[in-house]
């Protein structure tokens, strides 16, 4: 049985008729930490995934408005816009130890490489505390003007992998592959961009229309 931390029983002791496990619990200096002996590459990866039984309604439509910015809001003071704030209750790991890195992709297009980098990433660290397999993670903000995105729809992806899992940006498809033995999942969903005035709406605060919501800074 091998221990990590500890190379060999040391030849003094093994030798005077020290038993080999006493000689390496002497040579640790103190109490081993239990820990598994197995090789990485023979455990098993979990994939990260979004709980969908736990999503918001918004993400059954079939693409989510983003209506930035109303006659009226260019005009008040100061001036208002209307964000996404796109909310996942829970995402799923079956290892909760280890960290978790969700990558946010707009319009990812192997053809354009200035598209394939991620426009957003979070690490969700890992925790030997609780044995709970969901975790939280932060609200993605989508803000037309800032990610540059004209009126029409958009693609946007949410690309989830063990931290360690993600290969070489350079790897294929940059930015998103895994390395051996790791997988990724992948949530989806269209964002429509209106920047055309909407009769009867002055402003971008769309009522019921989560989850835009309107900032005025």
């Amino acid at each position: 049985m091998n221990f990590p931390g500890v190379g060999f029983a040391p030849r003094a002791l093994a030798g005077k008729g020290v038993p080999a496990f006493a000689a390496i619990l002497l040579a640790a200096g103190g109490c081993l930490v239990p820990q598994s002996v197995d090789p990485e590459s023979t455990r098993p990866h979990t994939i990260p995934r979004v709980d969908l039984t736990k999503l918001p309604d918004y993400f059954l439509r079939p693409e989510m408005l983003l209506y930035p910015q109303g006659p009226s809001d260019l005009t008040s003071n100061p001036p208002c816009h209307c964000e996404l704030d796109v909310h996942i209750p829970s995402i799923l790991a079956d290892d909760p130890t280890v960290n978790v890195e969700a990558r946010w992709f707009v319009d990812y297009d192997l053809s354009v490489p200035r598209s394939q980098s991620p426009v957003s990433t979070v690490v969700i660290p890992g925790s030997f505390q609780t044995p709970d397999t969901s975790r939280t993670m932060p609200d993605f903000v989508i803000n037309a003007d800032a990610l540059g995105l004209v009126q029409g729809t958009h693609l946007v992806e949410l690309v989830m992998a063990e931290q360690a899992g993600f290969d070489l940006d350079t790897k294929f498809p940059p930015h998103r592959a895994t390395k051996t033995d790791y997988e990724a999942s992948t949530l989806k969903f269209v964002v429509r961009v209106t920047r055309d005035p909407i009769p009867g709406r002055p402003t971008c605060d769309l009522q019921q229309q989560a989850p835009q919501v309107q900032r005025c800074p």
